[in-house]
């Protein structure tokens, strides 16, 4: 049976002010990282620096303490969710927020069990998965979200008048809205975006891969603030990236990845975006 190793991680908020959003963690049969999305109205729960914070901490527990190697990750996420569902209804007392209010979290995770290597994800954090041959492969449950995203934030930054005095676009009424209108259809079946979160439903929506890579490999799991790198930045592909954390580490791409944001295109008219800077969290990990 292929054994991991989680080598190291690195976990940054994007905004020196706001909690940091994302999380991280593994086993003996896994690691992931939790990518908790920020929230576009007042905090529900009252727990933790934010709900989504909150949430993505509580996914990480709950991943560390139910995956096993014989159990379906469908069923982890779930139970996950239906905990999560009985913590917001006993903290509401049954009272029903907007569906935009409520916390959601992206996921990416990498498992070893006996029958060999595989992937699975909600959202759109990302895999990098470099062979012993060289052959690289990458994974995302959300395809197509970063050209999406991108353009949308193109044309928030055109209303704005530029990203750099605002720090985040949802700090703008008129995008804050249409960012609420899209998340409500998260968890929805007229939406094509399923998370962790309040929604047990999501666990049918699982994207999960069985991977075959030449032993020994590396890779990295990255949230999509760190994985900007290749899919914003484009200043690594799989294969190099995961080269770069081995031979580098995890510290030296943060400083990269921020030097682009705050030095290069702080204004986001080089690469479009809704932030100066995401958090931004990766696992760098070998599997022999």
């Amino acid at each position: 049976m292929p054994t991991l190793r989680i080598l190291d991680s690195i976990t940054d908020r994007g905004d020196p002010f706001r909690a940091n959003e994302d999380s991280s963690g593994g086993n003996r049969h896994c690691a992931f990282v939790i990518d908790g999305a920020t929230g576009l109205g007042e905090n529900l729960l009252q727990i933790g620096d934010s709900d989504a914070a909150w949430l993505a901490g509580f996914a990480k527990n709950c991943f560390e303490e139910l995956s096993t190697p014989e159990r379906p990750v469908a069923d982890i996420v779930r139970t996950l969710n239906e905990r999560v569902r009985a913590v917001i209804t006993e903290t509401l007392d049954g009272w029903q927020p907007e569906a935009w209010n409520l916390p959601v979290a992206s996921f990416q995770m990498i498992r070893c069990g006996s029958d060999g290597v595989s992937t699975h994800g909600l959202g759109d954090c990302r895999l990098f998965l470099l062979g012993a041959g060289g052959t690289a492969l990458d994974a995302t449950a959300l395809t197509g979200a970063r050209e999406r995203e991108q353009e949308g934030a193109r044309r928030a930054i055109a209303h704005a008048g530029g990203l750099a005095k605002l720090k985040s676009l949802t700090k703008d009424p008129a995008i804050r809205d249409e960012l609420r209108r899209s998340r409500a259809l998260y968890n929805h079946p007229l939406g094509d975006v399923w998370t962790l979160g309040p929604e047990p439903d999501a666990a049918g929506h699982i994207a999960s891969e069985r991977l075959h890579p030449a032993l020994p490999a590396r890779g990295l799991l990255c949230s999509d603030g760190f994985a900007a790198l290749v899919d914003q930045y484009a200043r690594y592909d799989a294969a190099s990236l995961v080269r770069k954390a081995a031979s580098d580490g995890l510290v030296a791409l943060l400083a990269e990845l921020r030097m682009i944001e705050h030095r290069e295109d702080p204004d986001g008219l080089a690469y479009p975006r809704f932030k100066v800077s995401d958090d931004a969290t990766a696992v760098l990990f070998e599997i022999v």
